[in-house]
């Protein structure tokens, strides 16, 4: 028969477009051996079956790994499992490689083999020596012959495998080039299989697409037992790594780093790294508090609104949903009298950190209308909330958490929708809808 690469689909007759992903040359020759068996033939394995519950944890605790890197603890769970495999992707040159070459230094105990298939051991040595590597736990291999490193590996007793990257390497055993999906799931399922058998940790580098995303195949992700990603500007010092995917722990948490001129350091207190240093009353900026895994931290809003010059207003942001920018002016718009039919709209997260949840609302909305009117917002404001789209301020989720850390930095108004639970104090406002948010500004 004939099985598609991209979407596994079977038939009989080879096509060259696959009728149900619409892929071409994707259809390829599949034999398969059926065992025949005489009437009245037994099979002779028994398989057992385990009760769920009974399953002892000691075994599975105890072969962990434990990074002296607080943040890559945080985001894994507080261990790297034994025989996982692990996708590190993230663009050229944020630092997807210097992270793992720190691994020696943060995990000293093991044994550590840098499979490098672009840089030469002479361009590793150098980057060790840069990042002051100081450990003798790590071992490096030049080589992008699958069948070679394999082979290597298995001679070898390494804790820990960097394949960097799988894009580059090649197996004899296939015939397309390196890089393209057959490659790649070939090299991965093998690379799998080693980790399951000899209770080895691999990683493996993968590069992303212009857009920020993982680059093809997307069977890569699921293969694998946990897939992390890099996210940065270029401009900036600040590197985020996601957890997009874990076998063994919640994906909602995140690693922050700083990349100074020798190495990633943990940002353990990422509170106000998102928000200026001017103490200045400024307008069109508001604070928010949003939470990244278990951290709450402050984000700041800035907006510029000005006459638009064309019969069509400009709609422009950075870092959130242009969408939901669009439903926080028709709000506006419909329920206040800030009314931007006839002006240009431009927002921006400071320090580029992409906000998903929509719960920076309320700050978006306070940014806008300050930017409008010309009235500054007090530096020692926040707000929490989202926006429905009756104009109606809704509760927002881990309230206690954000109003809490909000209360350290002794903020002296933090606003909050008026059906939380949260207790109305001295520094707690509750607002209704956003006449009540205007009329705070104005």
């Amino acid at each position: 028969m004939y099985k598609c690469n991209s979407c596994s689909y079977e038939t009989l007759k080879w096509t060259g477009q696959c009728p149900s992903c619409k892929e071409w040359n994707t259809m390829l020759e599949k034999i398969e051996e059926v065992e025949t068996k005489k009437p009245g033939s037994k099979n002779n394995i028994k398989w057992e079956t385990q009760i769920l519950t009974k399953l002892g944890k000691a075994s599975f605790e105890e072969n962990r790994i434990i990074t002296e890197s607080k943040e890559l603890n945080n985001l894994l769970g507080n261990w790297i499992i034994e025989w996982s495999v692990i996708l590190l992707s993230g663009e050229p040159g944020i630092g997807k490689s210097t992270l793992s070459l720190q691994l020696a230094n943060w995990i000293k105990d093991k044994n550590i083999t840098y499979v490098s298939g672009e840089e030469t051991i002479e361009q590793l040595s150098v980057r060790a020596k840069r990042l002051w590597i100081t450990g003798d736990n790590i071992s490096v291999l030049a080589e992008n012959n699958f069948e070679n490193i394999l082979q290597t590996l298995k001679n070898i007793n390494s804790d820990i495998i960097i394949l960097d990257s799988i894009s580059v390497i090649v197996s004899n055993n296939m015939t397309w080039a390196s890089g393209s999906i057959n490659q790649i799931r070939y090299i991965t399922e093998e690379l799998i299989g080693f980790a399951k058998k000899t209770n080895t940790t691999v990683f493996i580098i993968w590069h992303v697409t212009k857009d920020w995303s993982i680059s093809w195949p997307k069977t890569l992700e699921h293969m694998v037992d946990t897939v992390l990603f890099f996210e940065w500007d270029r401009f900036d010092n600040i590197r985020l790594l996601r957890s997009l995917k874990n076998r063994f722990w919640n994906t909602n948490e995140i690693a922050i780093f700083k990349m100074t001129d020798k190495w990633l350091s943990d940002l353990s207190d990422p509170s106000l790294e998102f928000v200026t240093n001017d103490k200045d009353d400024t307008i069109g900026s508001s604070l928010s508090m949003t939470v990244e895994g278990s951290r709450a931290f402050l984000v700041e809003t800035e907006s510029l609104i000005t006459y638009t010059k064309f019969g069509y207003p400009k709609r422009n942001c950075k870092w959130i949903n242009n969408s939901r920018l669009d439903m926080i002016i028709a709000s506006l718009a419909k329920y206040t009298k800030v009314n931007l039919d006839s002006y240009d709209v431009y927002i921006n997260i400071v320090r580029w950190l992409k906000i998903e949840e929509p719960w920076i609302d309320l700050a978006i909305a306070a940014s806008i209308i300050s930017s409008k009117t010309n009235k500054a917002i007090p530096k020692d404001s926040v707000f929490i909330w989202e926006i429905s789209l009756t104009g109606r301020i809704t509760n927002v989720v881990n309230i206690e958490k954000r109003v809490k850390e909000a209360q350290k930095y002794n903020f002296a108004k933090i606003y909050i929708p008026a059906n939380s639970d949260v207790k109305t104090s001295k520094n707690i406002v509750k607002l209704k809808n956003l006449e009540d948010l205007v009329k705070v500004i104005v």
